[in-house]
Order: C-alpha cells, then structure tokens, then sequence
C-alpha cells in the first residue's frame, strides 16, 4: 500500500524526531549473571598466609556475561569471574561445552577473572602455598566443578538473551592503583587507564557496562575469611544499584605490579569501588558511539622457562627451612619421576576481540602493566589490554622486570608450582603473539594512534 505525500512527510518527520539510539540498533547484545558463592568451609585462594577456609559472605560471588553479534550475525561471550583465576584444565572443559552447546569456538570465548583474593580455589592452583587435607581439595574440586558449570550456564544465558543494541566506548581514570615493586625501582610504571563499553537498547536505555583496571584485587587481608569481590565487587554493585536493571562486568588489566593504596580492610575495598564506579559514570559521560564489524582472533604461544635445576639440586632443597621451598621441591621431583624432566615452556593463550574501533587486546597469566603501556603505545587509545583471561598459571613478567627480578620477576612461580622464571623472550614472545593477531582481526599499528 502507498503512502500519499502528507503521509509520507509525517512519516518522515516522525523518524527525525526519534532519539538516535531507536533510528538504528547495529548490533545484538544480551547480558546474565549467575551465583557462583560457594558453600562455607571451602578454602579461599590468593593468600599463603590464610588460616582458615571461608567463614561467611559479605558480598556474593557472581559470573557475568556479555554476549554480542554484529550485523552480520558474528558472535563473542566475554565472562567475567570473582575468581582468583581459572587453570588450562578448568579453561578447556568450560570452552569445550561452550563449543558443543552453543557453536562458539576458542576464539569466540574470553574468560576473564577479576583476582579477587576472597574468592575460592580453583582446582589445584597454587598448591604450594595452602597446606590443605585431602578433604579440602575435595571441597575445592566439588567447587571448581560446580562453578565452570555455572559459567557455561551464564555464556548460554547471554547468548538467549540478546537484543537489538547499540555499543558506546570511552576511556576514563582512578588513581587508586600504586606500583608494588618499589623496593626495587621507585619508578615502576603503574596503569590508571579505567576502558568503558556501554551497551544500550534503541531507546537509549543503559543495559549494561563492561569495564577494566589494572590493579590486584587485594584491598582486604589475609584474615579476612569472607566471600567477598574486592573493590572490583564493590564497583560493580555500585553501579548496578546507581543504574537499575543494568548489569555491570568488570575486566582485570596488566595489574599483576599493582597493589590498591591504602589497603587492608573492607572500608578501604569500599572507598576504592566507589573511586572505580565514580570513573565509569564519568566516562560514560563522554562515550562513543562504535560501530561493526566484530571480529576474533586467537593463539598461543609458547613461553620458554629459564633451564630448571636437575633432581640432585631439587633434593637438597628437601631440607630447606622454608616449608614452601620444601613443598615446591618435592613437587618438581614427582614431576622428574613422572615425566623425566620439569616443564620447559608455558602454552599462553592469547585473544584480540575487535568491535569496530574498539579492539580488546586478552592475555593471560598475571601480567604486569609494562604490556599494557607497550600494547597501547603501539595501537593507540582505541586499544584495550586485559590480563587474567583464561588460565592464570604464574607471572608474566616483562624484560625490565624479569631482569630487576624480586616476586614479580620470577620468585612467585615457586607457588605456581612452575620450576622457576621464564627465558629472556617472554616479553618478545607475547607481543609478537599479539601482533599477529591484531593482524589477523585487520588492527595496524597506525588505528587509533
């Protein structure tokens, strides 16, 4: 049926009239959030120091996840855990039922912990460092099963519920976050650097926000034995209870060389989550609007340890005075006896997911805030750089501080149960790594800049 020319001059200024976000929804996006608080008694990970297991909740523990397609029906999951990080085995079965139950493959699947130290123990990460019976790593086990089910859950969730959207991109700051290495270098980098991805519905209403800092979830101590998210938690509640019925996921940064200051009680998580909600409502002052394609890329690399001492030099340090010492030596030679030697080289998966302009750089392990600086530098402020995704199994380190040395540099792979530092090519190794893949999602160094 035709339209004669009053009607199709209303029907035109009608369309005029209507807000920008309803004249066009480029993308489909859909948001869930699951419980995964475990039950009390499950021993907490992060803090060799910890007595005793969890002993209440003072803020539950959640899975959340985003998940988008573009126009052409290209899709990505990006979850979010209050974890202290996922292992490679945890990584692979939640990746493995994505892919059977809901067609996503590795690439299409970013799976992102916050390093919340009031979270629970996954599988047997960090062993070394906790003195558990073998009641209590079952405990930990039934916990670890329990959540990656709640995290496929959660990517099925999202992928069900998405909706016509609209995606905004905006970069703002906290200054909370202090570089932890001072005894050795005063001038150790730190990144304040707060990315914002708002997701809107065509009426302009705020559905959700994804956003970042680099900086260890650390603010409450070892004695504290409570379920509980860290600044990173508060933020997010803060903003879901400033914003009702948006859902709010946080992305750890290359914080690994970043500690909060001040720190040490749940005021101060508090004032710090407060200080990171109050940056991202500021940035989303200011966001801009992004547009497709989504595109994704994904790799591992291979990062070479330093030559490990033989089994003679891991027995004599079987009379050490420090028990972790003892436990970690003891744990190499289980692994000579069964292999034949300790492992030579770490398998670092590696993400790029590029909405439009906006392109999310995911590395994993623990890594220290020189990559971000370096990755950013190079790819322009368009650029955003997540550590923690997928498994965290030690430290990367960057040259500079593989070089100073200390916790960061190598020491701290001890608990990792890692025979010792990485090679001098971790930090080559990881940025050519990521090169290819922004190659391979069409970034060049000059986008952005």
């Amino acid at each position: 049926m035709s339209l004669d020319r009053r009607e199709f001059l209303l029907a035109l200024a009608a369309a005029s009239a209507l807000p920008a976000a309803a004249k066009a929804a480029p993308w489909r996006a859909g948001f869930a959030t699951v419980d995964i608080t475990p039950p009390l008694g499950v021993w907490m990970g992060g803090y060799a120091a910890r007595k005793e297991p969890a002993q209440g909740i003072a803020q539950p523990l959640h899975a959340k996840a985003l998940a988008v397609a573009d126009s052409a029906g290209r899709r990505a999951v990006v979850v979010s855990l209050d974890v202290l990080g996922l292992t490679e085995p945890a990584v692979d079965r939640i990746a493995g039922a994505v892919r059977r139950q809901y067609g996503l493959s590795r690439q299409q699947l970013l799976l992102c912990s916050s390093h919340t130290h009031s979270g629970p123990i996954i599988r047997d990460q960090l062993a070394v460092a906790y003195d558990l019976k073998p009641v209590q790593w079952d405990q930990v086990r039934a916990s670890t099963r329990r959540i990656e089910g709640q995290v496929i859950e959660a990517a099925g969730r999202a992928l069900g519920s998405m909706q016509p959207s609209r995606l905004r991109w905006a970069q703002g700051e906290a200054g909370f976050a202090a570089n932890r290495r001072t005894a050795i270098n005063l001038d150790g980098p730190v990144d304040h650097a707060v990315p914002v991805l708002a997701v809107e519905r065509p009426d302009g209403r705020l559905a959700g926000v994804v956003f970042g800092y680099a900086c260890h979830n650390t603010t409450l101590p070892a004695s504290f034995v409570r379920y509980h998210g860290d600044y990173a938690g508060v933020a997010k509640a803060d903003l879901e209870r400033r914003h009702p019925g948006v859902t709010a996921l946080f992305i750890q940064g290359c914080g690994a060389d970043a500690n909060p200051q001040p720190r040490g009680t749940l005021e101060l998580a508090e004032q710090h989550g407060h200080e990171l909600a109050d940056a991202v409502d500021r940035a989303l002052a200011g966001a801009a609007e992004v547009t497709g394609p989504l595109r994704t890329a994904f790799t591992t690399v291979s990062l070479a340890y330093a030559p490990a001492p033989g089994a003679e030099a891991w027995r004599r340090k079987l009379d050490d005075e420090n028990v972790y010492v003892r436990r970690h030596a003891q744990m190499m030679l289980d692994v000579i006896a069964r292999d034949g030697r300790t492992v030579a080289a770490e398998s670092a998966p590696l993400h790029v997911l590029r909405l439009g302009s906006l392109c999310m750089v995911a590395l994993s392990g623990e890594v220290v805030a020189d990559y971000a600086l370096a990755i950013r530098q190079k790819y322009g402020r368009g650029t955003w750089v997540a550590g923690y995704t997928d498994s965290v199994f030690g430290y990367v380190p960057s040259a500079r501080v593989l070089r100073e040395g200390g916790y960061e540099g190598g020491e701290a792979m001890l608990y990792f149960g890692r025979p010792g530092p990485f090679a001098d090519t971790v930090e080559a190794t990881v940025l050519n790594g990521v090169d290819a893949l922004m190659a391979a999602a069409g970034v060049t160094p000059a986008e952005g800049t």
